[in-house]
Parts: C-alpha cells; structure tokens; sequence
C-alpha cells in the first residue's frame, strides 16, 4: 500500500539524504507536495536547496516555500553543520535554480492538499516545526486530514544546541509545543533514535563513484561528518532527518513508547527543552522512538540509492 505524505523541510545536509531516500521508494511513497521553512539555513537557502536536490532527481513534485522565522524568536541557523548555503559539499548548474516553486505561502499551500484529499495524509517534518503549527491555527478543520505527523526533533535525554534542547525543538519550540499538544498521533524521532542512526566514515567512502545518486550522497557526507566529528566530537554521523523515512519504510527496524510530552518555551536554559507529562490524563498521542537496528538502516539507504542510481544513470 502506498502512503500519502507531505514533506515540510528545510535542506540541509540530512534533509538531502532523506530527500534521497523517498523517492527511491515510489511503490511505497507517494509525495504530494512538499515544503520548506527557515532552519538550517535562512528560507531562500533552504528553498533553493530543496528545488536543486528535485532537479536531480527529475521530479515534479510540487513544492512552496513558508516561514522565514520561527513564530515568536529569531532564526538561529546551523551553518557550522550545513554550510553557509545550507548544503556544503555538492554543486548544481544553474538550470536547477529554475526548479518551479507553485507557492511561497506554506500555509495555504499545504491546507489546499489536505483539503482535497479523500483519505487522511501522513505528515513528515524535518524541520523547526513553524508551518505546521501554523497551519494547525489558522486551519484547524484540517486536523481531520491528517493521519499522523512523523518529526524529527527533540531529545528526552542530551541536547545537540543546548545540553537539553535538540536543534529544531530549540529553533521554534512554540511550534513543536502546538503540535505535541494537538492530539494527533505522531511519531517522534528525537536524538534519543537519531543519534543511533548513524554512519561511518568507511560506509560513506563506499558511496563514492558508485552512480550519480550514491555520488550526491557522498559529497553531501563528507563535509557534514567532518562538521559532526569537530562539533560533537562523534566518530560516526548521525543522519537525523534521514530516520523519519527509514521509519516509514520499514518501521519494524525501530522501537520506542508512547508517552505524553510537554515542550519548553519559557525563555529559560530550558528552552526547547521536551519533557514527559505525569499527569494521568494526559494523552499519549507521541511514539518517541529510542532503540533502532543501525546496520539495517544503513543497508536500507545503500539500497535506495542504487536503485536511484540505475533510474538516473
């Protein structure tokens, strides 16, 4: 069965990779649209970006760019990680900058999709939460439309900005707190799971020369596990975003509990910070996923890419 889903992220070096990885899976996901956010890299980074890796792989998959900032503070990028375009590594022609872009308003964009969808839609978010909690307030007959939310962001145990807040929960944790708080079932693949899925330097030289996709891959790794290995001192690299699709191709790879969550926004050390609710009734709404089988999510990307590989060659 083919899952419906849209795509609000903002590339990024593993929003690239996850990029990668969904569209080497046509018979399983269906991408409607997709959307970008400032996080990574300032809006108009992150929207080329997202428009260079669709180039590649000669999609037409609608997309519109959203939020520029996050709903009450200023942008707080991740330049030291993804470059100061947002993707360091690769290069694209310039024809990949004409990319059509359908709209600049995410919002609406998205609400149009889900609007005139029969069946109920699976939203992945890899990004600072922004556009969806604001779609969520401004169209909240929405809600209905969606089947669950599948997000990267947030950690129960060690931060990657501050010791307790992950970068997209930090970046906008007012959004992330919408979102939590909004009933619907999601799954969340927090560092607690992503800093588990990670790869080593041996298995991204294996990408090497390979076919075009594995190549991309490759170039697009190189910089960003040498940015992990300086910043976080982290021998392999964690493909955050990458987990939210590996979850939904073969979720059987992954283990985690449902709990009720609670999100920071007090402009305290705590900010962004994700904490369990103890309240009795609270809902637990959130699968916060935390043991995976690394070695098969590696394999599942390899695969995705040489199967891209023999569709662009």
């Amino acid at each position: 069965m083919v899952e419906k889903i849209v795509f609000d992220c903002d590339p990024g070096s593993d929003d690239s990779i996850a990029i990668l990885e969904t569209f080497a899976h046509p018979d399983k996901l269906e991408v409607l649209g997709m959307t970008s956010v400032g996080g990574n890299q300032i809006l108009s980074n992150v929207t080329r970006n997202l428009q260079h890796i669709l180039w590649f792989l000669k999609q037409q998959t609608p997309i519109a760019s959203g939020q520029a900032q996050p709903i009450i503070k200023n942008l707080h990028n991740a330049s030291e990680f993804h470059g100061t375009n947002g993707l360091a590594g690769p290069t694209f022609p310039p024809e990949a900058d004409a990319y059509p872009i359908q709209s600049h308003n995410a919002i609406t964009f998205l609400h149009n999709i889900l609007s005139k969808s029969i069946e109920p839609i699976t939203v992945v978010a890899t990004a600072p939460l922004t556009n969806i909690a604001l779609l969520l307030k401004v169209f909240p007959e929405d809600r209905t439309k969606i089947k669950r939310f599948v997000i990267m962001g947030g950690a129960l145990k060690t931060g990657n900005v501050t010791p307790n807040a992950e970068f997209n929960f930090y970046v906008d944790p007012d959004a992330a707190h919408i979102v939590l708080a909004s009933g619907i079932e999601t799954v969340l693949c927090g560092l607690d799971v992503t800093n588990q899925t990670a790869i080593a330097d041996n298995e991204i030289t294996a990408l090497a020369n390979k076919g075009p996709a594995s190549q991309l891959a490759y170039e697009i790794l190189v910089p960003y596990a040498a940015a992990e290995l300086k910043h976080h001192t982290l021998a392999l690299a964690p493909i955050h975003d990458l987990t939210t699709i590996s979850y939904l191709l073969k979720p059987e790879l992954f283990s985690g509990q449902k709990l009720a969550l609670q999100v920071n926004t007090t402009w305290s050390d705590q900010r962004g910070a994700i904490t369990i609710n103890a309240d009795p009734a609270a809902l637990t709404n959130v699968l916060v996923l935390d043991q995976v089988k690394r070695a098969e999510v590696i394999k599942l990307l390899v695969t995705s890419l040489e199967y891209l590989d023999q569709q662009l060659s």
